[in-house]
């Protein structure tokens, strides 16, 4: 089967059982404590707490759901590209029932669909049921095993060997520490060549046992003292890597050949976007299994990197959250630097954008299912592009001054927080490039450092005043002042209180005269300051981060009384003649003709 009839198989066959198929809901979440929806259960919380009364009849749904996994609890992101089936963004395929069918209707079906519509063979499959610790929550799943038990022993199979106790880790769910809750069982698959490991490999984070689907059972609440109570109602909550699914399939030719290693990346969820960047980048993409020796892993690592993360980046442009500086947004911000780095293996240069140039294979293969891919793919392009050519004009420089901070294979951690305030270089970056390298890193240390940045920024708006004198930059500033009084501009270094950005419309303090002062954004520009080619904005209040977009505006009436006859600033360095002609009087002219400018 292709990746889209696995998905139409799945919401078929909950269709057959009287569920309703409802679409997606957005990665922006609901909840106010989560980053980005992260389970199929997030939209229906409010059925679950019983706040709301599930719209469906009979009460039952049946979706796939739109996932990202890249901050918080559930933070995927280190492990993208070098094992084969974690992501950032994923699938989740999921059935519920809201105070309707309980667990003898989801067992009995997660069966029928996997053994017998999809012909997975029974062996190969293992349950895990709850069983309480001393001091766990609830009671032993006992019902859940006997109806697993009959399953199994209907198959010919031993319950002993095909049913694994789980702990309050591993098997029992918890909506938060009070709330709605209860026990589960996941499914795993033994995907060994001869299938014969005895569930050996279960919850061993092993990549040849692999858990594709969960069946949550909701039947307690769990209170304030520590006692777990019976809900009024029983729900169930079911979730299905799509992703993982569509390896376990594709991958042994419908269970018929188990003889290769599985991965979620030789589906044809992927080879689209490979086919693609080969395409665009001149390179051959090798399936190489993580662990083996291979000239072809950096450049696998690579293609599997940027192949996650432009779904990531697409599908939350796509849902309007949009790359920036706090929260979510700053955590796709450090996904798509990730990204660019990444890029950077397979010979994208930085010359021209090569993350928007992938949008359009997304929207071939999604739109289908995800038709917000294809109405904001203008919007998901545009973004791209920008973000991506403000990370590259400071990425060069950044790379330059790891390779210049290493010290006998360590890394020292101010360096690392440099590369964070000046270049914006997010710290997990810097930790990758040290990992590639065989570098030492204390990210305890950075992080300590990180805090102590964040605490003075926050003690006080106005921040400590430093001069050209004390830093050097090979930043080129473009000067629009001549005809502009603003200009958008994009921030190419920080440091501290100076601001270095692109393009700027400022006169800069020189040769006895103040700079310009104005606005930059919400906050206060007091003065500018040449550095070499470049024009620093002092700034008093909110200091943007490297690559944000920011808006520079002068202030007019001090320029007009500056630039009265008998104030005329000094032209910052690079200026050329036809420059001083249009801006400045006569006399002026002839005394820069003089100096030969």
């Amino acid at each position: 089967m292709t990746s889209a009839e696995i998905r139409n198989s799945f919401l078929d066959f909950f269709k057959e059982k009287q569920h309703t198929t409802v679409p997606s809901a957005s990665i922006l979440p609901q909840s106010p404590g989560l980053l980005f929806t992260n389970a199929g259960m997030n939209q229906f919380v409010p059925y679950f707490l019983g706040t709301e009364k599930a719209p469906y009849d009979p009460p039952r749904a049946a979706d796939t759901q739109k996932c990202i996994r890249a901050g918080g609890k559930h933070n995927d992101l280190e492990d993208v590209g070098y094992d084969t089936y974690h992501h950032t963004f994923f699938e989740m395929l999921g059935n519920w029932s809201f105070g309707n069918y309980f667990k003898e209707e989801a067992i009995a079906w997660a069966w029928e669909l996997v053994v017998e519509r999809w012909g997975l063979p029974a062996n190969r499959l293992y349950a895990t049921v709850y069983a309480p610790s001393e001091g766990d929550p609830s009671e032993f799943d006992h019902e859940a095993y006997q109806l697993w038990k009959g399953f199994f022993e209907k198959a010919g199979l031993d319950p002993k060997i095909h049913i694994v106790n789980g702990n309050v880790e591993d098997n029992f769910w918890k909506m938060g520490d009070t709330g709605p809750c209860g026990p589960c069982s996941e499914l795993h698959v033994d995907m060994t060549p001869n299938g014969d490991t005895g569930g050996k490999l279960v919850n061993m984070d092993s990549d040849l046992c692999i858990e594709i689907w969960n069946l949550v059972f909701i039947q307690y609440n769990a209170e304030e003292d520590g006692t777990y109570r019976d809900l009024p109602s029983k729900h169930v909550d079911t979730g299905m890597g799509f992703e993982r699914v569509c390896s376990l399939i594709q991958n042994t030719k419908n269970f018929t050949d188990f003889s290769k290693k599985p991965t979620n990346y030789a589906t044809d969820v992927f080879q689209p976007i490979f086919r693609m960047l080969e395409k665009l980048s001149g390179k051959k993409y090798v399936d190489v299994y993580p662990g083996e020796e291979s000239d072809a892993l950096e450049q696998a690592i690579a293609f599997r990197v940027i192949a996650d993360h432009i779904r990531t980046l697409s599908f939350s442009i796509a849902d309007s959250i949009i790359p920036g500086n706090t929260g979510r947004n700053y955590v796709l911000r450090r996904i798509l630097r990730r990204a660019v780095k990444y890029g950077r293996t397979l010979g994208f240069n930085g010359n021209e954008p090569f993350l928007p140039r992938l949008v359009d294979t997304l929207v071939e293969e999604f739109s289908h299912v995800f038709p917000e891919i294809k109405t904001r793919a203008a919007v998901i392009k545009e973004t791209l592009t920008l973000e991506e050519e403000s990370f590259n004009k400071t990425l060069d420089r950044g790379m330059e001054k790891f390779e210049n901070s290493v010290i006998e294979n360590v890394f020292p951690p101010e360096d690392a927080f440099q590369l964070y305030d000046t270049f914006g270089f997010p710290l997990d970056l810097t930790a990758l490039l040290c990992r590639e390298r065989g570098i030492t890193l204390d990210e305890k240390a950075v992080e300590a450092r990180m805090e102590e940045a964040r605490k003075l920024s926050r003690a006080s708006q106005k921040k400590m005043v430093v001069r050209a004198t004390e830093i050097s930059t090979d930043v080129i500033t473009e000067f629009l002042g001549f005809e502009k009084n603003s200009c958008e501009a994009i921030v190419l270094e920080i440091h501290g209180n100076l601001v270095i950005t692109d393009k700027t419309v400022f006169f800069t303090e020189m040769g006895g005269q103040e700079g310009d002062t104005g606005t930059l954004n919400d906050s206060t520009i007091t003065s500018t300051q040449q550095i070499g080619s470049a024009i620093a904005h002092q700034i008093e209040g909110n200091i943007p981060a490297v690559g944000d977009t920011v808006d520079l505006t002068i202030n007019r009436e001090r320029r007009s009384y500056r630039s009265s006859p008998h104030r005329h600033p000094p032209p910052p360095l690079g200026y050329t003649q036809s420059h001083l002609t249009r801006r400045f009087p006569t006399g002026v002219q002839r005394f820069a003709r003089s100096l030969d400018l």
